[in-house]
């Protein structure tokens, strides 16, 4: 199946979030967990009609513009099958959102104007579930990445499933009728929190019984489904937030409490101090409607070199439009 997305597409930056996370300060790096790149494709495993599918994501070659060639590797169950991976990188990868207006709204903004010029093409790689995303983001809650990466890690190789292929064993989130089923204490043997476990098995058996569809807040306007999840003990707006960003396709979502956005604003745009919540969101007014897009491409200056980084902030601080401002 080929898949062809709207240009500008670059397809190396937008996995780069998901396959590369930070090297933190010892040097450590993060082994994969549920992406995998193998021999230049991106494999994944997702639940597809209740069953899991391994799916295989790749750059058609010699197609320009870019072109994304699907394939189903594992688990294939007929032409549905197919049909609903498709629906589904589509929306992973964003392939028919038009980033021009985004673009144009950057031009004017001294950094982001340069930001773009730097990740042209990349989309907010989205996860293949609303489930999978916030029960990600509960468990990164308050912790620093290295114990979320161990944590996930433990959490996934206890109650998810997982598929063998070609001498690889590619593992699938834990789906909640196997998180619903478990305890806090059961929870708490993986360092997860007792709060945490709490929360996690309420959401997934409010999923279970179908009290809480987390799949039908695609349907529902932005704010709405934002509500909605703020109604979920141990959801606050951050999570909402991110869920909205990283698993809804939101365009216009801002947390404005988050630290590392704080932190690259702060940086960037040569602020004294970091930032509060409330200086964030007036500085992000500029970026009405595409605030999901500025925010990403801030955080991505995380996953780049020092020596990048400090070659940005000098031109920016170079430039003559660029007076020192104070926070």
């Amino acid at each position: 199946m080929l898949l062809s997305p709207q240009q500008p597409f670059d397809f190396n930056r937008t996995l780069r979030f998901i396959l590369s996370p930070p090297v933190l300060l010892n040097g450590r790096q993060f082994e994969p967990l549920l992406d995998h790149f193998v021999n230049g494709e991106y494999r994944r495993v997702a639940d597809i009609g209740g069953q899991p599918v391994l799916y295989g994501v790749s750059e058609a070659k010699g197609r320009k513009p870019t072109g994304l060639r699907v394939r189903i590797l594992a688990g294939h169950d007929g032409k549905a099958t197919e049909a609903e991976v498709g629906e589904l990188v589509e929306r992973q990868f964003a392939t028919s959102l038009n980033l021009k207006s985004f673009y144009r709204i950057a031009e004017s903004d001294r950094v982001l104007s340069r930001l773009i010029a730097h990740f042209r093409g990349m989309r907010i790689p989205q996860a293949p579930s609303v489930y999978e995303l916030l029960i990600s983001a509960i468990l990164e809650q308050q912790v620093n990445l290295s114990f979320a990466h161990q944590v996930k890690r433990a959490l996934i190789e206890t109650y998810g499933r997982r598929i063998d292929f070609e001498g690889n064993c590619y593992n699938a989130f834990p789906e909640p009728a196997a998180l619903a089923i478990t305890t806090p204490l059961e929870l708490r043997r993986l360092q997860i929190s007792g709060p945490k476990a709490r929360y996690i098995i309420g959401i997934s058996r409010a999923v279970l019984d179908g009290s809480l569809d987390l799949e039908g807040l695609r349907q529902l306007e932005p704010a709405a489904a934002h509500a909605k999840l703020t109604e979920q003990k141990g959801v606050g707006n951050w999570t909402a937030q991110y869920v909205g960003l990283r698993a809804l396709g939101h365009l216009d979502c801002l947390p404005a409490a988050d630290v590392g956005l704080q932190k690259a604003i702060q940086r960037f745009y040569r602020l004294r101090n970091q930032p509060t919540a409330a200086r964030v969101e007036k500085l992000a007014r500029a970026w009405a409607g595409w605030r999901s897009y500025a925010t990403f491409y801030l955080w991505l200056t995380f996953w780049e070199g020092a020596d990048w980084k400090a070659q940005l902030a000098k031109q920016i601080a170079s430039h003559r439009n660029a007076p020192k401002e104070k926070a």
